[in-house]
């Protein structure tokens, strides 16, 4: 199931009881942190590194500027991400309501894929691409298993621990794959990271449109630059046809159906991308290079799944796939803090809408910890921020 250690994606479910005893003895307002530093912000909002009142540790804490979706912000991207317990996907501790905005805390990671790649200049080494990229496949692989296409999957939104664990963050594009009430959008995701049946709206695109994703990351992994890099919308689709493939029949219909693009259509390049992987992708490795292939097919059917790519001979053939997860089992042991966390600050769970607007109207206000104690944590806090540690959290821009 593609689990780096036993027990710890199954955390034990909360009675009511518990989780109401929990409730009363928990600080759930702003007062519990410190805000030391801004660490990025977008159109969602803003993320800023903070830290705990009653453990001292840091958390990164995401605020959302939209005061009437609270409900929507809860249900698309705090709700699935509450029951997502993986080594490679990011922690979500807890979220509470604050001057009427939603305020969620996750555990802190130092960079990103995409700052890696930004500092070297170049793409990665070899093994390190492969153990990352393997990295992805689980955390992919595991959000498929529970119904939940990511649909923003990019450099930027895959974080790197110290000792090397990736996961998957930024949630707040994610939908369920079996959801059909709302329509989906081809606005969702980062255009050059999407798929081809995202852009022309296909409505019924599903979780190959993150596989594609996961192939346009290995690219930019292995040569360290985009591999489809369109300014305009019409520039990249002609920037796919022209490096990957022409488009379906239906992908074409669902472009023609655009009217807004209907007249563009003639336009499209009729070009037949070169059949040498090593040439087509940039990569060296012919492994790797047939492993890219798999994922960036025009044709969302004919994508391989997670579950399969895992088992591509990229992996297979030196036992790596057998013996990686052993070595990432002893890399996530080494980030317990995310789990001394915790443990330390009692956080409580995050369940139902209901359940999470009771507790924000009945949780006792903050007392106060103190003069003395604040003043040494703001003290701690601005010897920290002063330092320029490097770190970020995922943002949906």
């Amino acid at each position: 199931e593609g689990r780096g250690r036993k027990g710890k994606h199954n955390e034990s479910e909360h009675t009511d009881e518990e989780v109401t005893t929990t409730v009363t003895s928990w600080i759930s307002d702003m007062e519990n942190y410190i805000v030391l530093e801004p660490l990025g912000s977008g159109g969602f909002g803003e993320v800023l590194k903070c830290r705990s009142l009653r453990s001292g540790n840091f958390f990164a804490m995401k605020r959302f500027f939209a005061p009437d979706e609270t409900h929507h912000i809860f249900q698309r991207e705090l709700a699935p991400l509450s029951v997502l317990k993986h080594d490679n996907v990011i922690r979500l501790l807890t979220a509470f309501l604050h001057g009427g905005l939603m305020h969620a805390i996750f555990e802190l990671l130092e960079h990103s894929l995409c700052d890696e790649l930004k500092k070297k200049g170049c793409g990665l080494e070899s093994l390190t691409i492969k153990k990352y990229s393997f990295q992805i496949l689980r955390a992919v692989d595991f959000i498929h298993s529970h119904n939940i296409m990511h649909r923003d999957i990019k450099p930027d939104n895959l974080l790197v621990s110290r000792s090397g664990v990736l996961k998957l963050a930024d949630f707040g594009s994610g939908r369920a794959s079996n959801h059909a009430a709302v329509p989906l959008t081809r606005a969702a995701g980062t255009m050059w990271f999407s798929a081809p049946e995202m852009l022309v709206m296909d409505p019924d695109y599903n979780k190959p449109v993150d596989v594609w994703a996961v192939g346009c990351t290995l690219v930019f992994m292995t040569t360290g630059n985009y591999f489809l890099k369109g300014e305009r919308f019409l520039e990249h689709i002609k920037m796919i046809i022209t490096k990957v493939g022409p488009l379906t029949a239906i992908q074409e219909q669902q472009y023609l159906n655009n009217v807004k693009h209907a007249r563009e259509f003639a336009a499209l390049p009729l070009v037949h991308p070169t059949t040498d992987l090593m040439e087509k992708y940039g990569i060296s490795d012919p492994l790797l290079a047939q492993l890219v292939e798999t994922c960036l097919q025009m044709d969302p059917v004919d994508r391989w799944r997670c579950s399969a790519l895992l088992r591509h001979p990229y992996y297979t053939q030196d036992h790596f796939h057998e013996s990686f997860p052993k070595e990432l089992e002893k890399m996530v042991d080494q980030d317990q803090s995310v789990h001394l966390m915790v443990e330390q600050d009692s956080f409580p769970p995050i369940t139902t809408w209901e359940k999470f607007q009771e507790r924000n109207n009945n949780s006792p206000r903050c007392r106060n910890p103190g003069t003395r104690r604040r003043r040494e944590m703001e003290q701690v806090g601005e010897k920290d921020a002063g330092k320029g540690v490097n770190i970020t959290l995922s943002l949906c821009l």
